[in-house]
């Protein structure tokens, strides 16, 4: 005979998810820009404002990084990954607009996929469903990018 028992076991009890709220990492974000424009400064040095150049990171993938603006303190750039030859269903070209700080020596995203002027945390939640670290997750992705160009990319074009 099996006897069932009601009632809740302290170990099998439910506890209420406490929500914890995002910390915006001021140091974490200026570490990433640093790394960011120490890899970009790289790329752009020697490509004048209003001019491109194509990168190749494999058969199917490049990146287009255009010099936008030139002023003395700050370079405006665009990188966008290109679609390939064969067009892919679903396939959503990427595209950054980073401003590079030469005093400061950092690099920020300052648009990605229409989206301008990134805030350092968005509340929770908001009408655009931003995630609370966007801005970080946005600069992190093109860390992500530089380090994929920087160990398999090779230009084609200037």
């Amino acid at each position: 005979m099996v006897t069932i028992t009601f009632g809740a076991l302290p170990s099998l009890m439910i506890q209420d998810v406490k929500r914890h709220r995002y910390q915006f990492d001021l140091a974490a974000l200026q570490r990433l820009a640093a790394v960011n424009y120490a890899s970009l400064v790289k790329l752009v040095t020697h490509v004048k404002a209003g001019s491109e150049k194509l990168i190749h990171v494999g058969q199917q993938l490049s990146f287009r990084v255009a010099v936008l603006h030139r002023a003395p303190y700050t370079t405006d750039i665009r990188i966008e990954q290109q679609l390939p030859e064969l067009p892919i269903p679903g396939w959503v070209e990427a595209q950054l607009d980073v401003r590079l700080y030469h005093d400061a020596q950092l690099a920020e995203v300052m648009r990605s996929q229409n989206v301008e002027r990134l805030a350092a945390v968005y509340p929770q939640p908001n009408a655009k469903m931003h995630q609370p670290n966007e801005k970080f997750q946005v600069n992190k992705f093109l860390q992500e990018w530089l380090d994929l160009i920087r160990a398999k990319g090779w230009v084609t074009q200037y």
